[in-house]
């Protein structure tokens, strides 16, 4: 495929849905079947861990399907069009399913939380006090995220697509491929 910006946004657009997709199905079913792992620390490190694993997977198919050569920017742009796409489905797709099909969903994994983060903190070896107050700090984040009030709605896409764009970089400056400036010489047999 030759490599074209066309060809790079809609790559991106459906690398990034995919991802989108996953995703949610992903957090849909760990609330449904195991909602104790909200608050578990090594479930958010494995699932960080997955999902980073996940995007260098789609990002280097991304480069595959657009010839294998890309610069910086095109590699900036076609990421960053991938994760913004992802996290905006995500993103859409919890509030929905946290808002209207779930709304009592955080009162019912709150209690995970708490005792993930009592546990945690316990292990930092935090006095009671502290822990108490980092532990309800956690739950109004989490809170955030789970039933935002429209302006924390706001508020959230903006930290997402911050994180995005920082992770775009990063990963554009990781995997860009420039084109070789000759073409290699080849032998003619004849």
């Amino acid at each position: 495929m030759e490599l074209s910006l066309e060809n790079l946004n809609k790559s991106a657009v459906n690398n990034g849905l995919i991802i989108g997709v996953l995703s949610a199905i992903l957090g849909i079913v760990i609330y449904y079947v195991a909602p104790a792992l909200f608050g578990s620390t090594w479930f958010a490190v494995g699932n960080l861990i997955f999902l980073l694993a996940v995007y260098i997977f789609f990002t280097i198919d991304l480069r595959k399907k657009i010839g294998g050569y890309w610069s910086f920017r095109q590699a900036l742009k076609g990421i960053f069009l991938m994760s913004f796409i992802a996290g905006m489905f995500l993103t859409a797709t919890n509030y929905v399913f946290y808002k209207f099909i779930e709304p009592d969903a955080f009162t019912n994994i709150s209690v995970y939380i708490e005792e993930g983060a009592t546990k945690t903190f316990e292990s930092m070896g935090m006095d009671p006090d502290q822990i108490e107050t980092a532990v309800n700090e956690q739950l109004k984040s989490m809170k955030k995220q789970f039933d935002p009030s429209p302006m924390e709605l706001l508020q959230n896409i903006g930290i997402v697509i911050l994180i995005e764009f920082i992770m775009s970089l990063i990963f554009a400056a990781i995997f860009k491929n420039e084109a070789p400036i000759f073409a290699p010489i080849e032998d003619d047999v004849d």
